[in-house]
């Protein structure tokens, strides 16, 4: 392994450490990295602040993800992961189910926005399941709703890249403002990138 490789492994570890006891006690920890700047700079002040925007789920917590609530404390903020460890980094609306799972916990129409950042290829790795998860997104999803997909666009983490999944063909791409693109490669090792979809309005 590349000596660069093993540094970045080692500082990982260390923050992992770090942000896991700080959230025991109640404090936030964050990533350091330049999809999570972009995410926690640009990408949720966005949605916090744009007023059609009510209902939010977001999909995949962590010790760095506790502290978005901030960015939603006065709209109906969910959080969701499959594994329930992880509800004491999310909302105090959580769900402890695969995404895959959603409709079951939301009607057809009733999300304005969801956010599925480093879910697939990091335990959602079996492509059906991935694009019933698609599907099941875009079905709770209102007209105009946003799906804001974050993956990793290397062979480990990429069981199904977005360009080949019929399921996200339901949305259209969707040219996220204030990027004035519809997908972001981000500075990472691990090639992280966004995709932004909205449903259509109207008839399908």
């Amino acid at each position: 392994m590349p000596l660069q490789r093993v540094f970045r492994a080692a500082l990982w570890r260390i923050a992992e450490t770090v942000g896991r006891a700080a959230a025991r006690f109640g404090m936030n920890f964050y990533q350091r990295t330049d999809d999570r700047r972009i995410l926690e700079t640009i990408i949720l002040p966005y949605f916090s602040e744009a007023i059609d925007r009510q209902k939010i789920l977001f999909v995949g917590c962590d010790w760095y993800t506790r502290g978005y609530r901030r960015f939603f404390l006065y709209k109906d903020y969910w959080t969701l992961d499959v594994d329930p460890r992880k509800r004491k980094y999310g909302s105090d609306r959580h769900i402890t189910d695969s995404v895959a799972h959603v409709g079951r916990h939301f009607p057809p129409g009733a999300l304005d926005l969801i956010v599925c950042n480093g879910v697939i290829g990091w335990g959602l790795n079996d492509r059906q399941e991935i694009e019933t998860a698609f599907r099941e997104c875009h079905r709770c999803l209102r007209p105009g709703g946003i799906f804001l997909l974050g993956w990793n666009d290397v062979p480990e983490h990429r069981p199904l890249a977005p360009a080949d999944s019929e399921s996200l063909r339901l949305f259209d791409p969707h040219a996220f403002p204030p990027l004035g693109v519809s997908r972001l490669l981000t500075d990472n090792p691990n090639r992280h990138t966004y995709n932004f979809y909205a449903k259509r309005r109207g008839p399908e």
